[in-house]
């Protein structure tokens, strides 16, 4: 057999049994911070440890961007 033949022969190769992948879609695209498996709205203030946390943007010039905890008064 010539090498350009060997080429394009292909191989099947088995990775054994697939996991299931599950989803959970509810809530997608929405804006959210979240803590302890809770989703928290845009402007949502949060105690952690005797620090304050408030729900804002990631970075202040998107307007709908990413949303991430910002230590208040920092």
């Amino acid at each position: 057999m010539s090498a350009s033949v060997q080429a394009l022969e292909s191989k099947t190769v088995s990775t054994g049994t697939k996991a299931k992948v599950q989803l959970d879609v509810q809530g997608v695209g929405q804006r959210v911070c979240f803590y302890d498996d809770k989703a928290y709205s845009l402007g949502s203030v949060i105690k952690v440890e005797s620090v304050l946390l408030e729900c804002l943007p990631e970075k202040k010039f998107e307007q709908n961007g990413a949303l991430c905890w910002h230590k208040l008064g920092a």
